[in-house]
């Protein structure tokens, strides 16, 4: 799991970046650049789009640390949710630019939306996975990936059967949310518009 930066951190990284600190960029990048090129990659599922957005995200953030209000959420749940959203508009982009080139061919606009929703929950279901407390995911691990049941789970980590089936509701209700989330268009003519803080991946990631 990858830890919650503490509050404090959050405010002070925000004010350095503020005074342009070019230091402060470097350790966000260092921090982050992972995540980011993660959720790019696995929306775009292209390496040099992902690239591109690993560029993008961090040059919006340079350039408007002010976006992002720390009383409203984690650094990190607010650049994730940037980063979706950027991805997910860069990939409407392309589908539309290949919807031309299909011409009569094309995929309609219902298939395009479905694949791009698809690759949205896609990335946020990694997200949260990979965001939730550790004990739960490893319950998840155990349960979908090795097949185990709620004993078997229970036995695998060492806790009661009452434990290891709260672990698993727990987990199962935060992976819903990403099947829960919309991916919603951008404003026509406009780069994607950058999110509140505690909007997409939720405070309680």
């Amino acid at each position: 799991m990858v830890n919650e930066a503490p509050p404090r951190w959050d405010r002070r990284m925000q004010q350095r970046l503020a005074r342009g600190e070019a230091a402060a960029l470097g350790e966000l990048y260092d921090r982050f650049a992972s995540l980011v090129h993660s959720l790019a990659q696995r929306v775009l599922e292209d390496e040099a789009a992902a690239d591109r957005i690993t560029r993008e995200v961090f040059g919006y953030i340079w350039e408007n640390p002010d976006a992002y209000d720390p009383k409203q959420g984690s650094l990190r749940s607010w650049v994730a949710t940037l980063t979706h959203r950027q991805a997910v508009h860069r990939l409407r982009q392309a589908e539309a630019a290949s919807a031309l080139d299909c011409g009569a061919d094309a995929p309609g606009p219902a298939e395009i939306e479905q694949k791009i929703n698809a690759a949205s929950t896609a990335a946020r279901a990694d997200y949260i996975v990979t965001s939730m407390p550790a004990p739960l995911r490893a319950a998840l691990e155990l349960a979908y990936f090795q097949r185990r049941d709620y004993r078997q789970t229970a036995a695998d980590l060492g806790v009661t059967e009452d434990e290891a089936r709260r672990r698993l509701r727990l987990g199962l209700q935060l992976l819903a949310t990403a099947h829960n989330h919309q991916a919603g268009p951008p404003a026509p003519g406009r780069p994607a518009t950058p999110p509140s803080p505690g909007s997409g991946y939720g405070r309680a990631l």
